[in-house]
């Protein structure tokens, strides 16, 4: 093997979203802390937007940019992706998964290439800088593809055309490519779709067999 792509949440990101019935405040708290209103419920305009959006969109799996979304509801917000990141923070909390940066800076010292395809916003790097320390660096960024940047979420096969398309270009064949991901829908079916290896892990845990990386 000589490169490795991860999904991120549940695969290097642990989240624990708060209970449902609780976001409502929990948004409202973050609002007034950006000097928001807070008359309209958050939650309720935030689901509604992002199911016009989808609508709208052209893509067989759509995505939104969250700080969009968020301009859109509150066109007086002044930091978009602050407050974006601040919702998150609130609503999704998330912690590493235990052995993920010690996995990443092996792979790394072994000489793999990294990369990264997720359904992802653009406070997800940050969090992954966060929470994996020294191990978020060795992520290469023309290899790391965010569901956000295109509109477009997985399993849509396109993500995943331009992730690897650097490394084809440097003579890497999708064979020598793995995907690790927790979801066999949206990571292990579009990568094998494409040639690739992949590797479904059961949610937050992660681990790669070794005979996967001999390959």
């Amino acid at each position: 093997m000589r490169a490795v792509l991860f999904d991120v949440y549940q695969t290097l990101l642990e989240a624990t979203p708060i209970p449902r019935g609780d976001r409502r405040e929990a948004m409202a708290e973050v609002a007034r802390k950006f000097d928001l209103p807070t008359q309209i419920p958050l939650d309720q305009a935030f689901e509604e937007a992002i199911r016009k959006a989808h609508h709208e969109s052209l893509f067989p799996h759509p995505e939104v940019d969250v700080r969009e979304i968020w301009q859109s509801i509150s066109p007086e917000l002044s930091d978009p992706a602050g407050f974006a990141a601040a919702i998150e923070d609130a609503v999704n909390p998330t912690r590493s998964v235990q052995g993920a940066p010690e996995l990443i800076i092996s792979l790394h010292r072994q000489g793999l290439k990294l990369g990264i395809v997720s359904n992802a916003q653009a406070y997800t790097l940050p969090l992954l800088e966060r929470h994996l320390g020294e191990a978020a660096s060795y992520f290469k960024p023309e290899l790391s593809v965010f569901s956000y940047q295109h509109l477009r979420a997985k399993p849509d096969p396109e993500l995943f055309r331009i992730a690897i398309e650097p490394l084809l270009l440097r003579g890497i064949p999708a064979s020598e490519i793995l995907m690790v991901g927790d979801s066999r829908t949206n990571d292990i079916e579009p990568a094998k779709g494409l040639g690739l290896q992949a590797h479904l892990i059961p949610p937050a845990e992660l681990s790669i067999p070794a005979d996967l990386l001999r390959l």
